[in-house]
């Protein structure tokens, strides 16, 4: 294929992939109230609120163009594996294809991780500073920025075993190279953990860093089991 077919070839799939975004956002709009019936028990019996009139919209809006593209994140992969596959050698397009199903199951699991372990953990942690006259009063906007970005990092972290077993399987890192790097590892995970979450405080950063952490050393099991 010449350039300009290549170029053409690349438009087409991402005028697809924004139209499957578009769909996943509007079906995520309507999925919002749901979401909200069962993450509001993290906030203890506390009511939600909003302070200005666009605010709940917005809120919403913004949750579900985050909550479409993970919705179409596959539809999308596979838009970004057809365009480079031909790219690739055999060895690597036989590793992406393997690898492609478990990173799937991976997010999903990373997401169901931040739901029931990280995420109640947190909001129980913040809630216990309310007192008789420290009352909490939290924002709709907050609350789904925080739910999602982190439920979406976590999803993310959890990829992290993959990521380095395709590398591994390439040939470009090895255990022992994996192992050496050990200390900047876990010094990298507390410094992304502590940028990426929504709020600055030590406590959210390292219950974000311990899954990157965890999924560290499986990452080295893996890699080691596998012989590379």
């Amino acid at each position: 294929m010449s350039l300009v077919s290549h170029l053409e070839e690349l438009r087409w799939r991402i005028l697809w992939s924004l139209l499957y975004w578009v769909i996943g956002c509007v079906i995520c709009y309507h999925l919002i109230p749901r979401l909200l019936d069962m993450t509001t028990p993290l906030l203890g019996g506390n009511k939600l609120i909003f302070t200005g009139p666009t605010e709940a919209f917005f809120a919403y809006l913004n949750a579900a163009m985050v909550g479409g593209a993970c919705l179409v994140a596959p539809i999308v992969l596979y838009h970004i594996l057809m365009f480079i596959l031909p790219g690739l050698e055999r060895g690597e397009r036989r590793w992406v294809l393997r690898l492609l199903p478990l990173s799937i199951v991976q997010f999903v699991l990373g997401c169901w991780f931040s739901l029931k372990m990280v995420l109640p953990t947190t909001m129980q942690f913040f809630l216990s500073f309310g007192t008789e006259t420290l009352v909490p009063q939290i924002k709709i906007g907050e609350f789904i920025s925080f739910v999602v970005t982190t439920t979406v990092l976590c999803g993310v972290i959890f990829e992290l075993p993959i990521v380095l077993f395709f590398l591994s399987a390439i040939g470009l890192v090895s255990s022992r190279f994996l192992i050496r790097q050990r200390r900047m590892a876990y010094f990298l995970a507390f410094v992304v953990a502590a940028v990426s979450t929504p709020t600055p405080d030590a406590f959210t950063a390292t219950m974000v860093a311990l899954p990157i952490l965890i999924n560290y050393e499986l990452s080295l099991i893996l890699i080691r089991f596998s012989g590379k």
